[in-house]
């Protein structure tokens, strides 16, 4: 299996909703990362710097394929209750056949950490339903678990996956990134975990430079975030002005680019 940073295949490449979540970096929820040695990347270390977005924020974006054709649509909510951020994914992926895909993720993290505290998620076709929660656990030492629990109708897997110091949920990814320090030429490594995957991996991450790009209200400047984990990359562009929204992520084959932003409930 190759998962990639964030997102798995997309349902018209495969016509399955295992392969939807099992080719899952996202990074990139329908989010994963490619298998590769982790022996190239520096130590992890903390890449949270600055937690810039509101306290309710909803994203749109459409999903578009290498032909600029539109497959589906992507929703990133965030929701601030007390001390905790809700995470949200929705995805709707149309099929060749005309059947709608749908993948929902929640990850419950820590408001100042963005640490994971709690995940659920469920994919549903017409030939399979899936469904994935897991509970983080932190040590004294902040290494990190995670006790999975996954249903692929009806068969179900538990495990408990052992992912280290400064381990974030992979389907976190697009928060995570956008709470970089974003200064020219910054890299770093942290630690990334695949609920559904149920395994962990280093993820390198660096800022790339500038570019201006198309935002749903006019052209916009952005820092360029590279991500690689293992030999693929995922390239994502945010706002250089906070709140650093994302305008555009490309995990080749497919693009998500930022339609329609919601500040109120």
């Amino acid at each position: 299996m190759r998962p990639s940073p964030s997102f798995p295949r997309l349902p018209w490449e495969s016509r399955s909703l295992r392969f939807l979540l099992i080719a899952t970096v996202g990074v990139c929820a329908i989010l994963a990362v490619a298998c590769g040695t982790d022996t190239t990347f520096d130590d992890p270390e903390d890449p949270v710097s600055r937690i810039s977005w509101p306290d309710f924020e909803r994203l749109h974006y459409d999903i578009l394929d290498q032909t600029d054709i539109r497959r589906g649509t992507l929703i990133l909510e965030t929701v601030r209750e007390g001390d905790v951020y809700l995470l949200s994914l929705r995805f709707r992926l149309d099929t060749e056949s005309g059947e709608v895909v749908t993948d929902d993720v929640t990850v419950w993290v820590d408001a100042e950490s963005l640490q994971p505290i709690r995940y659920e998620r469920r994919a549903e076709s017409s030939e399979k339903t899936v469904t994935a929660e897991a509970d983080y656990r932190a040590d004294a030492d902040g290494e990190v678990s995670a006790y999975v629990v996954l249903d692929e109708d009806g068969e179900v897997t538990e495990e408990t996956v052992e992912a280290g110091v400064f381990a974030f949920d992979n389907d976190s990814s697009a928060w995570l990134w956008r709470s970089l320090a974003f200064e020219q030429d910054l890299e770093l490594t942290y630690r990334s975990v695949n609920v559904v995957q149920r395994r962990s991996q280093l993820v390198q991450v660096a800022v790339r430079g500038q570019d201006t790009l198309r935002g749903p209200e006019g052209d916009v400047v952005v820092w360029q975030v590279v991500a690689t984990p293992g030999v693929e990359v995922s390239r994502a562009w945010y706002e250089i002005e906070p709140p650093h929204r994302l305008i555009r992520w490309d995990q080749q084959p497919r693009r998500f680019v930022l339609t329609k932003i919601e500040t109120e409930q």
